[in-house]
């Protein structure tokens, strides 16, 4: 089987979201593509099934469990697959989903699906899962669960210096779980940047075998996107950064219309090889 490593969300080589990504997969059962994905240990590796020169089926696995949608995953399968295209459509869990290419050094866009909104939570209880006080909270945007196929917590806090001291705590996370609420992957978010170019940063805090960070997590912010949408209104253009905490600096564009949405990001190379 061919394999491929590639950064998404990357402006450089060895930032972003790292991502292995396994052609001719069709022979793998569910257990080999999980323990595979265990052995890659990203946030994600892809197995592609089925390939044609317009698009593929594709599955998304964690080191844990499957998803049916992931962001960087996508876009950077797309890329691997059908990058000297214009377009290239991936068949994901949530549908089919279609990534365009503007040229080499130009991001690639992929058009999400549209996230659900749902409902809010407490704002003690929302910081408490970061391990911030309540007033860390921002004051007009609430905290609320997402659904994009993932589910996310969505957390946002005032300033880039609580997002800096924000920390996941698995007991509120299991508290959360306890009462069949989406407490596994929380993404929090302010509205400072780490650059003077960009609009906002980001963390992703979530669970897989123990404690994790994403460095740039794609379907949190096509969510992201939404809650925006809503809150401060469209059109708009934005610029989110993440992944900074950790050593692996990731840039993903957001471009928001009233009734659609796209989300973009830059892929870099870094390996290619075989998979026995």
């Amino acid at each position: 089987m061919r394999l491929t490593i590639v950064d998404v969300f990357a402006e450089a080589k060895y930032q972003g979201n790292q991502l292995a990504v396994v052609q001719d997969a069709d022979g793998l059962d569910d257990a080999t593509m999980q323990a595979i994905a265990l052995e890659m240990n990203y946030s994600e590796t892809t197995f592609v099934t089925e390939a044609t020169e317009d698009g593929a089926r594709v599955r998304i696995f964690t080191p844990s469990h499957e998803l049916p949608f992931a962001g960087h995953p996508t876009l950077g399968t797309a890329w691997v697959l059908g990058r000297t295209r214009r377009a290239y459509t991936l068949e994901l869990g949530v549908g089919p989903v279609t990534v365009t290419f503007d040229g080499a050094d130009a991001p690639c866009w992929m058009a999400p699906p549209i996230a659900k909104l749902g409902a809010s939570l407490p704002a003690d209880r929302a910081s408490a899962a970061i391990s911030l006080p309540p007033e860390a909270l921002h004051a007009e945007w609430p905290a609320r669960f997402v659904d994009l196929g993932p589910k996310f917590l969505f957390v946002p806090v005032k300033s880039l210096a609580f997002l800096k001291a924000a920390k996941f705590d698995l007991e509120q996370r299991i508290a959360l779980l306890a009462e069949g609420l989406p407490g596994n992957s929380i993404f929090v978010f302010a509205p400072e940047s780490y650059s003077s170019d960009a609009d906002y940063a980001a963390r992703m805090f979530f669970d897989a075998n123990g404690p994790r960070e994403d460095p740039a997590t794609g379907s949190a912010n096509s969510a992201l996107a939404c809650y925006l949408r809503e809150v401060i209104g469209a059109p708009f253009h934005a610029i989110v950064e993440q992944g900074f905490e950790i050593g692996r600096p990731s840039r993903l564009y957001l471009d928001v219309a009233l009734d659609s949405y796209r989300v973009g990001g830059k892929v870099q190379l870094v390996a290619e090889g075989t998979l026995n």
